[in-house]
């Protein structure tokens, strides 16, 4: 696509798509397989927004930078992990890392969506992506997709 505003407004719609998608991850009743999911979607997305950018898309990196940039960077990024544990928990367990899942997937989904979105905007592929250095973007964007998120849910509600 030659109309960079087009393909903005794709890119956009792509990642509220694939971030609604992560948000039904949540409610995978099994610890652990909800987040390889999860995973799995943001992988997905990363692969649908290089060839909307003409990016060049190598699996073995985008599975480094994903796992690079959301794992254990900061307690944010490692929230999902600990929704699904909490579905360990007998009954309410499920309910409420469901819940917990579903929001900060979407929120994470959104905010890998955007920082490759940008990168991609400003010329960059995969190979020369930093996750070192879009951690910050991705702070604020992950809050930015949990209030996203939040009121989703509300209006679904």
């Amino acid at each position: 696509m030659n109309d960079p505003e087009k393909r903005s407004q794709q890119a956009d719609r792509l990642i509220r798509d694939y971030a609604f998608g992560s948000s039904l991850t949540g409610f995978i009743p099994v610890p652990l397989v909800d987040t390889l999911s999860l995973i799995g979607v943001q992988r997905y997305m990363l692969f649908r927004l290089s060839r909307l950018y003409k990016v060049p898309f190598k699996k073995n990196i985008a599975k480094i930078a994903l796992t690079t940039m959301t794992s254990g960077l900061t307690a944010s990024a490692a929230r999902p992990m600990v929704g699904s544990m909490l579905k360990l928990i007998p009954g309410v367990g499920s309910v409420l890392g469901g819940a917990s899942m579903a929001v900060l997937g979407s929120a994470a989904t959104y905010a890998v969506g955007k920082v490759f979105q940008q990168h991609f905007e400003n010329g960059g592929t995969l190979e020369d992506f930093d996750p070192q250095q879009a951690r910050q973007q991705f702070e604020t964007e992950l809050e930015k997709g949990k209030e996203i998120a939040k009121k989703e849910k509300a209006q679904r509600n």
